[in-house]
């Protein structure tokens, strides 16, 4: 629909500059005397976007979305949920994650197995599922046990094979073997089957135990091999007049965290996950391989906590594991050697080597030479959640070795520190780098999640919130985070490196105010694309940027009830090399793509939502500028917020680029509103202007113009 000036009582609907604004008849002649500006503006603009391959439609297209659902625990447990997603060379799609008891796919009941009691067991299971790009399911696979959550913990899919891994518990309850079964890939194993084998015959699963499994499958899901590892933990509780010592999984840890791993080529497995003190440093923590007394492994780790302690403080770190194709233990490695500069309170008492109030692993990717990127971050002793902190001497160091190490500047750097390391595949720390936060009172926060390698350069998403009396900044405080405004700002942004010397290049941020990023950035064709969370409770993007940091698009997504996307519990996004990109939510309601593509999922209930965009200009990389447009909009430095917008638009550029005139057009370039301005903001008035997408053209003073798209709600 076309939308012209409307003329009213002698008026012509105009903009706002901080009050309102009226432009009456005798204003009518300078509009008109612009037009053939404006159309030249047009001409110009629609080259721009052709010199950029982003027509003014959008080349790209939402193709399918489905969904799982099933039952959840409590609110918040959200028992549905991706963990990670991939393309193989064919570009078929998989994926893995949790989903909850009686599961439906696409609103169908889910039966994966002929047996209601295992369906309807309102626990975590595991999904592992293939499709193809028609969104057709080619094959699934589940895990799931009677007597505790089954997760996931990761997916990665290279050289025609599927590697999983996932925490899976078959114990006892009340010694009843009937009521214990483990549904394991194919195969419902029961409790009394177990137990009935003669001891030398029970292996991994055929066993009753907790363990954390690596599994390797071919594209068709066939399994080739499978390792299962537990841990004897320092701890030791009593039973009776008996002690014991606690058995875990190699990656238990909280609900929901992901715990990455990587097969070289060699098919050595590398885990990165966390790891607690509880105990003395004189038990050693004990893994097992299937079982194997020959696998069997006694790590002495430094450090005393006692169980009180840890699960009162979360004291905790983060350790580096690396077995071979046959399940041997090569390599363990504690990220942390030692720290400088926390206090030495009665919570601390007996432990000067681990005093760390925990370590939250996030992401581990490798390079072609099987070097490791290691991401997350710490959170200081008595500084959760914004309480406490002040008892610390700062700045306080964490020492990766005896050269490397992240530096902790104060209060607010104490409750969110982001690290990066690279490490050698023998765990040899090469660079190590972080995202420096500092200011009063926990004035800001930061935290960046998962990385990913792409021609040489390292990439991280994260999200942050700031207000005037905090800065955030990359390297040194010649590189701050971009912000949007001078007063309390939340973003989403990415940020590159460089992989061999770890050097800092540049950022870009989400065009939005109160923006949440998922877990992971995807990269193709030196473009940058993430899931990200607008300031409307109900709008959602997914955001492209060039890799240098220009923003170049956003393509939204509607969620039918406020706040039902949980996108920190999402993968995000994930790309192949011919144009196509997979992004996967946690939805509590029906999702609204473009392209009449929706996800009709259950109101109340948490889905795994997944949905295919594809743009085959994603298959080849952006042109270098070579008009100058790129350079004139970096200098100008133009902001344009909230975006989408109901009411208001800011428009705000740089001192030193005063602006001149704003002119606002549809997509089909039809002059909807324009005015001269003669400051360095200010604010539009878009209430009347209908539903859809227009294109702000800003003319400064100096003669430099920028071009910024505006969604109108």
């Amino acid at each position: 629909m076309e939308i012209r000036p409307n003329l009213k009582n002698n008026h012509i609907f105009a903009f706002e500059k901080n009050i309102d604004v009226m432009i009456t008849k005798t204003d009518i002649q300078n509009v008109i005397s612009q037009q053939m500006r404006i159309k030249h503006f047009t001409l110009i603009f629609t080259l721009f976007l052709l010199l950029l391959q982003i027509p003014a439609s959008a080349q790209g297209e939402w193709k399918w979305a489905h969904y799982w659902s099933g039952g959840d625990g409590s609110y918040g447990d959200y028992f549905n949920t991706i963990t990670n997603t991939a393309f193989d060379e064919e570009g078929n799609i998989y994926i893995y994650g949790t989903m909850g008891g009686s599961p439906q796919f696409d609103g169908l009941t889910f039966q994966f197995v002929n047996n209601g009691t295992v369906l309807d067991k309102n626990d975590r299971s595991i999904l592992l599922a293939k499709f193809d790009t028609l969104g057709n399911m080619l094959w699934y696979k589940v895990v799931k046990s009677s007597v505790s959550p089954a997760f996931p913990r990761w997916m990665e899919v290279r050289n025609n094979n599927i590697y999983i891994s996932g925490d899976v518990e078959m114990d006892y309850v009340d010694y009843n073997w009937n009521n214990v079964w483990l549904y394991y890939l194919d195969t419902l194993i029961r409790g009394s089957q177990v137990h009935e084998l003669p001891i030398e015959s029970r292996k991994p699963p055929y066993m009753t135990g907790r363990w954390t499994f690596f599994v390797t499958l071919n594209t068709d899901g066939e399994l080739l091999r499978d390792h299962f590892v537990e841990v004897h933990s320092r701890e030791y509780y009593s039973a009776g007049t008996e002690s014991y010592r606690v058995v875990m999984p190699l990656c238990a840890n909280a609900f929901g965290t992901t715990s990455p791993f990587h097969v070289d080529d060699q098919g050595n497995i590398y885990v990165y996950t966390q790891i607690d003190y509880r105990g003395s440093e004189n038990d050693p923590l004990t893994v097992i391989v299937d079982g194997d007394s020959n696998k069997t492994y006694e790590l002495f780790l430094p450090g005393n906590v006692s169980p009180e302690l840890v699960l009162s403080s979360g004291i905790s770190n983060a350790i580096l594991y690396k077995f071979s194709l046959s399940g041997e233990l090569l390599l363990y490695k504690l990220l942390v050697d030692h720290t400088d500069g926390i206090a030495s309170s009665y919570q601390y008492t007996g432990d000067s080597v681990n005093r760390i109030f925990n370590t939250h692993f996030e992401g581990l990717s490798f390079d072609e030479n099987d070097n490791m990127y290691l991401t997350g971050y710490f959170q200081l002793a008595d500084c959760y959640y914004g309480f406490g902190g002040e008892s610390h001497n700062y700045p306080v160091y964490i020492w990766w070795d005896s050269t490397h190490h992240v530096t902790m500047h104060d209060i607010t750097s104490a409750e969110y520190c982001n690290f990066i390391i690279k490490c050698n595949n023998d765990g040899e720390i090469l660079w190590s780098n972080q995202l420096h936060t500092m200011g009063e009172n926990f004035a800001a926060r930061s935290t960046w999640f998962r990385n990913v390698i792409a021609d040489n350069y390292l990439y991280l998403l994260g999200s942050a919130g700031y207000n005037n009396e905090s800065i955030i900044y990359f390297d040194d405080e010649n590189s701050p985070l971009q912000r949007f405004q001078d007063s309390h700002s939340d973003i989403c942004f990415f940020a590159r490196y460089n992989a061999e010397t770890g050097a800092y290049l540049n950022h870009g941020i989400v065009p939005a105010l109160n923006a949440t990023s998922s877990k992971a950035p995807a990269v193709v064709s030196n473009r940058v694309l993430a899931i990200s969370k607008y300031n409307s409770n109900t709008l959602y993007g997914l955001s492209m940027w060039k890799n240098d940091g220009t923003f170049i698009q956003s393509e939204t997504i509607q969620c039918q009830n406020p706040n039902a996307i949980e996108i920190i519990h999402s993968i995000g996004a994930c790309v192949n090399d011919n144009g196509y990109l997979l992004a996967s939510f946690l939805a509590t309601s029906p999702i609204i793509f473009s392209n009449n593509v929706s996800s009709n999922c259950p109101s109340g209930l948490s889905s795994a939502v997944f949905a295919l965009y594809h743009d085959p200009s994603l298959a080849e990389p952006l042109p270098e500028d070579t008009t100058g447009i790129a350079e004139h909009s970096v200098k100008v430095n133009v902001r344009l917020w909230p975006n989408p917008a109901t009411d208001k638009i800011t428009i705000e550029s740089e001192d030193t680029f005063p602006i001149k005139s704003v002119c606002i057009a549809d997509m089909q370039g039809t002059i909807v509103g324009i005015l001269p301005v003669d400051d360095t903001h200010c604010t539009l008035n878009v209430s009347n202007l209908s539903a859809g997408t227009y294109i702000a053209h800003v003319e400064t003073k100096a003669g430099i113009s920028d071009c910024k798209f505006v969604v109108k709600k």
